[in-house]
């Protein structure tokens, strides 16, 4: 919640002192949220992967990623972070009626 850290600077700087925890007992707001900071960072993509990986599905967008990840220095989970991505699309198997 940037709204209560934005409003306890803003009183601060006016030189009234209220507690945080004051802050988010008026507004019904729970304190570890003002404090939470997420831990999961955004999955990484090394770019020279991600050109070959999208030039294979491009040019044979029937290709999995185990068919993918075959040349060297190419694992399976790299390949399924880049087609997570959008704007990368395997086309997948058709659905049998």
């Amino acid at each position: 919640m940037s709204l209560i850290r934005t409003l306890h600077e803003g009183l601060l700087a006016e030189g009234v002192t209220v507690p945080i925890a004051r802050l988010c007992a008026w507004f019904g707001v729970l304190r570890r949220t003002v404090y939470y900071k997420p831990a999961k960072a955004a999955p990484k993509v090394d770019p020279r992967f991600a050109e070959t990986i999208k030039a294979m599905i491009e040019a044979e967008p029937s290709f999995g990623y185990r068919t993918v990840a075959r040349p060297p220095g190419c694992n399976k989970v790299t390949v399924q972070r880049v087609l997570h991505h959008p704007g990368v699309a395997a086309a997948g198997c058709p659905r049998q009626a």
